[in-house]
């Protein structure tokens, strides 16, 4: 069951899990998801996965997603699956860059239906992927 995260607690306590915070952190400190509980909606699935949209337009989100080791495979994919249906009711666009370090999580962008590119332009913005990294598009 997917829920709204209403404090940081679940995702603090999964980023600095061994083998997440280095691949969410760039410099390998841990994060404080604390400012984005009233920025960002953060859904989790209550145990060991989140992710964190942040508006960045009208109808347009930005989503980062961070999973334990315990969420892998088939448990993952179903668990992106039921966070992105929680979302559509507010988005026409979600779109999440993955370092090209990352295969797997690459991997899993594409089976949840992201469109690898290097740009993404709206009618306000034209985002565009950081070097050493791949944008993926979901659209509703």
């Amino acid at each position: 069951m997917i829920r709204r995260e209403t404090d940081a607690d679940l995702a603090n306590r999964v980023s600095r899990m061994d083998g997440v915070i280095t691949n969410v952190s760039y410099d390998g400190r841990d994060i404080d998801w604390s400012p984005a509980v009233d920025a960002c909606v953060i859904l989790s699935n209550g145990e060991d996965a989140f992710q964190v949209y942040e508006q960045k337009e009208p109808r347009i989100w930005e989503v980062m997603t961070v999973f334990a080791p315990t969420c892998r495979g088939k448990r993952a994919l179903e668990t992106a699956f039921a966070m992105k249906e929680w979302m559509l009711p507010y988005l026409d666009i979600a779109f999440g860059s993955v370092p090209d370090r990352l295969p797997a999580a690459k991997w899993f962008y594409r089976k949840l239906g992201g469109v690898p590119t290097d740009m993404l332009e709206t009618p306000l913005c034209l985002y565009e992927a950081n070097p050493g990294e791949t944008l993926f598009v979901f659209r509703a």
